[in-house]
């Protein structure tokens, strides 16, 4: 769902895919998996696997709305084809004609006759960029990486200003693996159209694999959770013995001079609410709000009826521009899609009250500096912790090593931790 929600709906497809065979009864891996094949047009094998999603769980409701839609689009493609097949009958040397032939077809799931439409648009027209163009993107969504990059240079050689078409090209690079190559042809798409939304999240996306983003691109953490949200409690309590939640309230029982409310609490990354839950005892009285960067996310936090506001967008954004303050600060599974904490750390400084809080779990990480893991989460070195704290003007209080999670039936190692912000006299320090 993450390759999905930026823009890599042949890898999310793909790799749903694999996820189906080991799991053939997965309902919702059913239903996903048509609905990335509905967006790219791949109509008769969405009908399918939706067909599926509903076979598993006949009142799936996204799935019927998802099926009565892709039905519609299929009908209407049938309807069109017959009209255009009848024009081209009378004119069999219309290029325009043959290429949204060819787009149709595609868009019904019968990719082998879309092409022999872009190729006889082509034998016509051999510069027709709209017609190469759609040639080469099919190839993509078809995984024939090579003639689809082969196709686009094409493109490129002829339009090298068209921006949709640097991106695309470097869509295929990063199907292939060659992503240092893909941010080049991100950027130059940018170049051409700086406020190109989809390529800049596809750079973005591109860099982070390479392991040179300092934190998760914003898209990818909303598509992520977004899809996670329906089983997140399920998943990470049970299946990956999710403890993180738990290690900071225990942080809580060590250094805060109280533990009786009223506390105004703020719990960033908010998720599902299991931080909220350890903390809302804390809150009679004062105030308990969350954020999160996803909507379903925020839905299942305010399901639970603890928080007093919940508000969607990337913390560090919301942390910078807002005005509220707070005694207390928590996260727990938060600051591990951060690399560069400096942003979180001086948005957390500016949010709390004099003598306030932030208690907040990391993954541990040897030595110094912070570090990319192989699943795209990061991990931070104490000395780093302390070293960003100082540089916030948040006081080091203390660090409990602590085991976060599991991770392929291993123990993922990591650090709880409490920073509070200097009192206004130094007799009011813990």
């Amino acid at each position: 769902m993450a390759h999905a929600q930026t823009g890599r709906l042949n890898e999310g497809e793909r790799t749903v895919g694999e996820a189906l065979t080991l799991n053939p009864r997965f309902a919702e891996g059913w239903r996903a998996r048509g609905l990335m094949l509905m967006h790219l047009g791949r109509h008769e094998e969405a009908l399918v696997c939706l067909d599926s999603a509903l076979a598993l769980q006949p009142d799936f409701p996204e799935a019927l709305s998802a099926r009565a839609e892709v039905v519609g689009e299929l009908t209407k493609a049938k309807d069109q084809l017959a009209i255009i097949d009848g024009a081209l009958a009378r004119d069999p040397e219309d290029a325009a004609r043959w290429n949204s032939r060819g787009g149709l077809l595609a868009g019904m799931g019968r990719p082998e006759e879309a092409l022999v439409s872009f190729d006889r648009a082509l034998s016509i027209r051999p510069d027709f960029v709209e017609a190469l163009c759609n040639r080469a993107t099919l190839l993509l969504e078809t995984n024939r990486l090579d003639s689809a990059l082969t196709c686009f240079d094409a493109v490129l050689a002829i339009e090298p200003g068209l921006a949709i078409g640097w991106n695309n090209r470097g869509n295929t690079l990063a199907k292939m693996q060659r992503f240092e190559e893909a941010a080049t042809s991100y950027d130059r798409a940018l170049a051409i159209r700086p406020e190109f939304a989809e390529a800049m999240e596809n750079r973005d996306f591109a860099l982070f694999t390479l392991g040179r983003n300092t934190r998760s691109p914003a898209k990818y953490m909303r598509g992520l959770f977004d899809e996670f949200a329906a089983h997140y409690d399920d998943t990470m309590l049970e299946k990956l013995k999710y403890r993180a939640h738990l290690h900071v309230r225990a942080m809580a029982m060590r250094v805060l001079p109280r533990l009786v409310p009223p506390w105004r609490i703020l719990d960033l990354g908010c998720g599902t609410g299991l931080v909220g839950v350890a903390f809302q005892d804390l809150a009679v009285g004062g105030r308990l709000d969350g954020i999160d960067i996803s909507p379903r996310m925020i839905d299942a936090a305010r399901s639970r009826g603890i928080y007093d506001d919940v508000i969607l967008g990337d913390l560090e954004t919301v942390l910078a521009e807002s005005d509220a303050s707070y005694d207390l600060i928590v996260s727990a599974d938060t600051m591990t899609y951060f690399g560069d904490l400096a942003p979180a750390f001086a948005g957390v400084a500016k949010r709390l009250e004099p003598g306030g809080f932030y208690l907040f779990a990391s993954e541990a990480k040897a030595g110094d500096g912070w570090e990319q893991t192989k699943v795209h989460r990061f991990r931070h070195s104490e000395v780093y912790l302390r070293a960003e704290a100082e540089r916030a003007s948040l006081k080091f209080v203390d660090i409990m090593e602590c085991t976060l999670r599991r991770e392929e039936n291993d123990p993922v190692f990591g650090f709880a931790v409490a920073l509070q912000k200097p009192a206004e006299r130094q007799d009011e320090y813990l």
